[in-house]
């Protein structure tokens, strides 16, 4: 599909049958954060109604129907998502959209409706959505867009056809930045660790990348620091009224510092050309060599975990952030060995 990275295996075969109209009346489109669900959904909802013809997969992106599906202006395409600052997407949201699915298309030849993130269906809302799964129109779709599609109930998950995206090649998403934003831009394939919606972002926006940064030094300050403060920053973070922003907000963390520690390892082992962050080697090569391999390799499993059972901790964010803080290895960068010597003898 036009300007889609990746997943071309399963886009080519979805693309031709929604050419012809031969699609499923839901879909669950699931895989990382920045992996390019939306693009798809997006895409897919131009196939379906781009007005040009011949029609190719993706729409062709010129025409009225496909300028207004990508603004979020078609009448016939919809998005639902959470309203801040509710905790979840509201049972009159999903009664809304069935109603505005049951009605003929208005100007395109389908209705096709959005849900991002599924996952944050409330249960009455979620269970309500059952209706349109057993009982769907025949010229609606419903796309269900969600990172964690084990959220979902088991009843709906059975109900809809699934779409698992892959992580792509670094090298797939370097042609596609180098192509778009010119020459130097596929330096950034590799921190997009296989996203390439983060990579693209990182590419572009000056914002990110000192987001990005500020985030690796918060690490690196934490490695620094002893338990007093750890457990303070554990607090802090844990503090927040919204759980669904504290949540995204401690998965950006794990996700992002398990890169850092995972190179950190991997340099430990005398591996040094895979790496996820090359922007931050010289820290990195520090950290392998201040702390043990083993360690390392621990430290980045458990964080992997955390970033992935995050949604489970919801109700004791605390306790999943000190649980970090505890095994989180010292480093001093200034080599203050009796320093990181006294920390650990704390600690056991």
């Amino acid at each position: 599909m036009r300007d889609v990275i990746g997943q071309r295996r399963l886009l080519e075969t979805l693309g031709e049958r929604a050419l012809r109209g031969d699609v499923a009346h839901a879909y669950g489109l699931s895989g990382p954060r920045s992996i390019g669900k939306r693009t798809v959904a997006v895409r897919l909802a131009q196939t379906l109604n781009c007005a040009t013809e011949p029609a190719v997969p993706g729409g062709c992106g010129r025409c009225r129907s496909c300028q207004l599906i990508e603004r979020g202006a078609h009448p016939d395409v919809l998005v639902v998502s959470r309203i801040e600052p509710k905790r979840d997407i509201s049972i009159e949201q999903v009664r809304a959209m069935q109603a505005d699915l049951s009605l003929r298309p208005l100007e395109g030849r389908w209705r096709v409706a959005s849900v991002d993130d599924a996952a944050d269906l409330g249960e009455h809302a979620e269970v309500a959505l059952l209706k349109t799964l057993e009982e769907p129109p025949r010229h609606a779709m419903l796309l269900l867009l969600t990172p964690s599609p084990e959220r979902l109930l088991h009843t709906v998950r059975s109900r809809i056809q699934a779409l698992p995206f892959r992580l792509v090649p670094t090298a797939e998403i370097a042609a596609a930045l180098a192509k778009r934003f010119g020459k130097g831009a596929e330096k950034h394939a590799a921190a997009g660790a296989g996203r390439p919606g983060l990579a693209i972002t990182l590419a572009s926006e000056e914002t990110a990348r000192s987001e990005r940064k500020a985030l690796e030094n918060e690490l690196f300050k934490l490695m620094e620091s002893g338990l007093t403060d750890r457990f303070a920053w554990a607090a802090d973070l844990a503090d927040d009224p919204d759980t669904r922003r504290r949540m995204l907000e401690i998965e950006r963390r794990m996700v992002e510092w398990s890169e850092l520690l995972r190179d950190a390892a991997l340099v430990s082992q005398q591996v040094t050309d895979r790496a996820m962050r090359p922007e931050r080697a010289e820290d990195v090569r520090r950290i392998a060599g201040a702390v043990g391999s083993r360690e390392l390799v621990d430290t980045a499993s458990l964080t992997v975990r955390l970033a992935r059972d995050v949604t489970e901790w919801s109700a004791n964010a605390r306790a999943l952030l000190e649980l970090f803080a505890l095994k989180l290895p010292y480093y001093a960068a200034a080599g203050e060995v009796a320093g990181r010597s006294r920390h650990r003898a704390a600690v056991l």
